[in-house]
């Protein structure tokens, strides 16, 4: 039976990821041709992974495939629009193959480890074993993307604490956080290349929400934190084992750095845009990173991994991303838009910042009603003209990428919550509803509030 399903499975995994050499094509010959190549390999694609998929996301998939084929029938939609809807979430899908790629380094350099037996002395102590989960469940996020909580968790199980809630908020909402600003996520790939937003532009407002949302957590678990009393542990290292781990912690600290800051000054320097600047990266830093630190075999594998078992398993996620951005496409094209931009401005003409609440609403409660806030989001971002709603560019790429985040702490179809469910083997509606909602109804009611306040 195995044998069967190995080989599909790695067709599987070789005709998806022909999804991000197409992305790099567009990007490096931008002629007809290779557009129009590339978009029927994306039609071939959703095709071919659509009748496996299963549950909740095959449902979802076919009503807005459905529904985006009517809307350019009757809207009488050319071939070339077409195409044109069918490359919308091309960039998103990229970033979804590339990214993977970057925690190669951290999985093979034996940081997990140095990082347990740095902080073995101090994950008893409640509080700084919530702020230290959510910290690092942040920076390495940026990197690892949904990675960062399998390990997190990992390392949370050295502690005594073992509180599900607590274990859960720190790693939940210190990873969710990262959304707002990290180049590496998908979210930012969609909204800056929508609303043609520079990464740099918006970094400095998007990391003070992410300040906020951190402080904001822990004040709301530290009252929580504060009655759970672990006995202090000693654990024995040997002191030259802890000089040699925090070294390593220091390495990896600057391994993050070094990639964020590539970004940083490539998007400053050269004219590409930032999700192919992330691809570049995604596809050569850990090569030599490994290569470097004599890990060639170990990369090899990790490399194979990611082809024949990594992106056979995003599947459904990745032919849901494509068929929100097909809908969009045809959204778009039916001119629904400009009706809804009318309605909003006809009923908050005088206050602009109720349509930020409005919109943030939206996203969060589909989000909680099990629609992956992928699908609400590329219509927004690829159909409303935020400068017709009285919004600049900045703001509300802002406010679409923290509205995306607080959704992925309180929705049940979102990965991050599935995977802390199982890791914890706790209701998945706890983990995420139950254990979040307040937190996610406080950051609402106060982004548009901090973007209006920070002039953006």
């Amino acid at each position: 039976m195995n044998s069967l399903a190995e080989p599909a499975r790695d067709r599987q995994g070789i005709m998806i990821g022909l999804l991000a050499v197409g992305y790099m094509l567009v990007e490096l010959i931008p002629v007809h041709l290779v557009k129009m190549v590339v978009s029927l390999v994306i039609m071939l694609v959703i095709l071919w992974v659509l009748p496996r998929v299963q549950g909740s996301f095959m449902v979802i998939s076919l009503s807005l495939l459905s529904a985006g084929i009517l809307l350019m029938i009757l809207y009488h939609a050319s071939l070339e629009e077409w195409l044109k809807a069918a490359r919308v979430n091309l960039t998103l899908v990229a970033i979804f193959l590339f990214t993977p790629l970057l925690g190669i380094p951290v999985r093979t350099g034996g940081y997990v480890e140095a990082l347990k037996t740095l902080l073995a002395r101090k994950m008893n102590n409640p509080n700084f074993f919530f702020a230290g989960s959510s910290l690092l469940s942040h920076l390495l996020g940026v990197v690892l993307n949904i990675g960062a909580i399998s390990i997190v968790h990992e390392l949370s199980r050295a502690s005594q604490i073992q509180d599900k809630r607590l274990v859960a908020a720190s790693i939940n909402r210190g990873f969710v956080s990262t959304i707002f600003w990290s180049p590496y996520f998908s979210a930012m790939a969609l909204i800056l290349s929508s609303l043609s937003v520079k990464w740099t532009d918006v970094l400095l407002y998007a990391l003070g929400l992410s300040l906020i949302a951190l402080i904001v957590s822990y004040l709301f678990e530290r009252p929580y934190a504060l009655k759970k009393e672990a006995d202090e542990r000693e654990e024995h290292h040997d002191e030259r084992e802890r000089k040699k781990a925090k070294w390593k912690v220091m390495e990896l600290f600057l391994l993050l750095f070094i990639m964020v800051a590539t970004v940083l000054l490539a998007e400053r320097l050269t004219s590409s845009t930032m999700t192919f600047i992330i691809c570049v990266l995604s596809a050569t830093y850990p090569l030599f990173w490994c290569l470097l630190k004599g890990e060639g075999a170990a990369y090899k594998k990790e490399l194979k991994n990611h082809v024949f078992i990594g992106i056979p398993r995003m599947k459904k996620e990745i032919v849901l991303f494509l068929i929100a951005g097909f809908f969009s496409g045809a959204f778009v094209k039916s001119g629904w838009s400009n009706a809804i931009v009318e309605g909003l401005n006809g009923a908050f003409s005088q206050y602009q910042i109720l349509i930020a609440y409005l919109i943030a609403f939206s996203i969060v409660a589909t989000a909680v009603m099990g629609l992956h806030p992928i699908v609400v989001v590329t219509i927004v971002a690829t159909s409303i003209d935020p400068l017709k709603l009285g919004f600049s560019h900045e703001f509300f790429a802002i406010l679409l990428l923290s509205s995306w985040g607080i959704s992925n702490t309180v929705s049940p179809a979102t990965a991050v919550n599935n995977l802390l469910s199982a890791l914890l083997k706790e209701d998945l509606f706890k983990v995420s509803m139950h254990w979040n909602l307040k937190f996610a109804l406080v950051m609402l009611f106060i982004i548009p509030i901090y973007l209006k306040a920070v002039g953006i």
